[in-house]
């Protein structure tokens, strides 16, 4: 980056940039805030089914279970983003984002095994939720892989 100086209504010297320096566009996020980002999107993805999970271990004990393999899934996948600089880890959490989403939309659709009673729930608070969170990680999780970083 060149500076120049330049005297302002005072008689102050400046530093300033050249004109065409100042017209860049801002850059993207750094790798390592993009990580911190996709960590916080994982254990928030982790974080919903906690709070799903007690109502499920009646009803469909496989479901809680599915649960706890994500809660814990996604706990380790945290941990490889914060630690880890690679395309794995955001494939990692392009996984523990896409695996719910799907499961979502079929819970909502069709109904999973043993599981109809949420066909047609589609505005549940929690439910609405998760698809934020999920579908930002997803779309963190695709930036960072098509760029490279």
């Amino acid at each position: 980056m060149q500076l120049g100086t330049e005297r302002n209504d005072s008689g102050v010297l400046t530093l300033v940039a050249s004109a065409a320096q100042r017209a860049e566009p801002l850059s993207p996020i750094s790798e390592s805030t993009a990580r911190l980002l996709g960590a916080v999107a994982v254990l928030g993805v982790g974080l919903v089914h906690v709070l799903d999970a007690a109502g499920t271990y009646e009803s469909t004990r496989w479901i809680f279970w599915a649960y706890l393999a994500l809660i814990a899934g996604s706990v380790a996948v945290a941990m490889v983003l914060l630690h880890w600089s690679s395309p794995l880890a955001w494939v990692a959490a392009a996984g523990v984002a896409v695996g719910p989403l799907i499961a979502y939309l079929w819970s909502r659709s069709v109904g999973l095994p043993g599981d109809r009673a949420d066909i047609g729930n589609w505005l549940c608070t929690l439910g609405m939720a998760a698809l934020f969170v999920e579908s930002s990680l997803l779309a963190l999780s695709v930036v960072r892989l098509g760029t490279g970083r």
